[in-house]
């Protein structure tokens, strides 16, 4: 059975929010997590087109990913790298407003700490709370992938299961808030009472009659959401309401 969070103690009020937002695509301007492995690695267009088949599990992919990187990597060449990727032009006013109002601000990614970390350090965000798969270098520039937030029975395309990330962070008073773009975000977003959506996720919103935000850029997000706040008009969506309650008693 999920145990949902708490935050600091106190039980949330009824008109609080929870953000949770993709990282990569939705907070960097390209999904870093595939372009890496483009960039230094091998085959991944291979491994892709078997992942989507069926035929190659997610976790399986990170790793076919992984030892595929043709250039040992080190620290510099990753910053590197990073410092050259822009960051949404509305991360900054979405964070402020998230800090602003005491709204909780949680990524949740199917991408691997050791670039969101240094990314979002490189962007002066460092104190952001990430839930995400782990990676690590040894010391010849092999790469080493653990995934401590998947779960057995998750069969999305996501090594980490966002569901759970989303209704283990949040308490069962707040109104929960995603933000996506991906195949990856398909799953935590049915369970989100406000869900804001661009590319492949809007696409999915628009096929299963989700209600969604389109947006741009999250500064889109951050004006939204405030309008919304100062009407009064955070409300809990019925269906994703039942969704989070199923999971909370044990599926």
């Amino acid at each position: 059975m999920l145990d949902p969070a708490t935050h600091d103690g106190v039980r949330a009020t009824l008109d609080r929010l929870h953000i949770f937002c993709d990282f990569d695509g939705t907070i960097s301007t390209i999904d870093i997590g595939s372009n890496l492995f483009d960039r230094f690695g091998s085959r991944r267009a291979e491994h892709e087109r078997r992942l989507m088949a069926g035929e190659l599990p997610i976790r399986d992919y990170w790793r076919a990913l992984a030892e595929g990187l043709r250039t040992p990597m080190t620290l510099e060449i990753l910053d590197e790298y990073l410092r050259a990727i822009p960051i949404d032009e509305g991360f900054a006013e979405l964070l402020a407003f998230a800090h602003a109002e005491a709204i909780p601000f949680t990524v949740a990614s199917d991408g691997f700490d050791l670039y969101i970390d240094r990314y979002l350090r490189l962007h002066g965000a460092g104190d952001v709370d990430i839930w995400c798969n782990h990676a690590e270098l040894d010391a010849d520039g092999r790469m080493a992938m653990s995934f401590p937030h998947a779960t057995e029975g998750c069969a999305c395309f996501s090594a980490a299961c966002k569901r759970n990330v989303v209704l283990l962070r949040a308490h069962p008073d707040e109104r929960i808030v995603y933000i996506g773009d991906g195949i990856s975000d398909y799953c935590p977003a049915e369970h989100a009472d406000i869900i804001f959506a661009k590319c492949q996720l809007a696409a999915y919103c628009n096929a299963h009659r989700l209600p969604h935000y389109p947006f741009k850029t999250l500064a889109d997000v951050a004006r939204q959401l405030r309008l919304l706040l100062s009407k009064r008009r955070i409300r809990v969506r019925h269906q994703a309401a039942l969704k989070r309650k199923k999971a909370w008693e044990g599926e």
